[in-house]
């Protein structure tokens, strides 16, 4: 089975299984958005630690770098879960699912790296400068468009 394959199967399984404790876990049933932040928080605090060690690890110690990489793998894949437990909320509430998240984040990365999917590959890469010139660009399209998108949601609640 090629890498592709095996990384969908295992998103959908573990999508499957967090819709499932959705379902059959007492405490897991009762999670908001709100009551999973503190835990959000927490994991995300411990993925920046894993990273850190990660490196230090690599950098200065082969035989820690191993666990140090059992580490981050874990510790990525908690954050991971905190992704998947709040699309499950989302996708039980009917206001969004985990397949708009993927395609947000898709569409945003596209988005931020036209250096990357719409470069003429003959064309220089852009240095340091015109790489940064072009993200303050890009962020400040992103924040007009939400100042927008945030204007007419008030007009039409107003």
């Amino acid at each position: 089975m090629d890498a592709d394959a095996d990384l969908g199967e295992r998103m959908v399984s573990l999508h499957g299984v967090i819709a499932r404790l959705r379902r059959e876990c007492p405490w897991d049933r009762v999670q908001t958005h709100s009551s999973l932040a503190p835990y959000a928080v927490d994991e995300v605090t411990e993925l920046v630690e894993a990273l850190q060690a990660a490196d230090d690890a690599r950098a200065g110690d082969p035989h820690g770098a191993a666990t140090a990489i059992e580490d981050l793998v874990e510790e990525l894949g908690d954050v991971l879960l905190q992704v998947l437990m709040n699309a499950a909320i989302g996708e039980q509430a009917g206001t969004f699912t985990l397949a708009e998240v993927l395609a947000t984040v898709e569409a945003k990365m596209l988005r931020r790296h036209p250096h990357v999917f719409e470069r003429d590959p003959a064309a220089p890469e852009p240095s340091d400068a015109e790489l940064s010139a072009q993200w303050e660009a890009i962020k400040a399209a992103e924040r007009e468009a939400r100042a927008k998108r945030i204007a007419a949601r008030e007009a039409q609640t107003g």
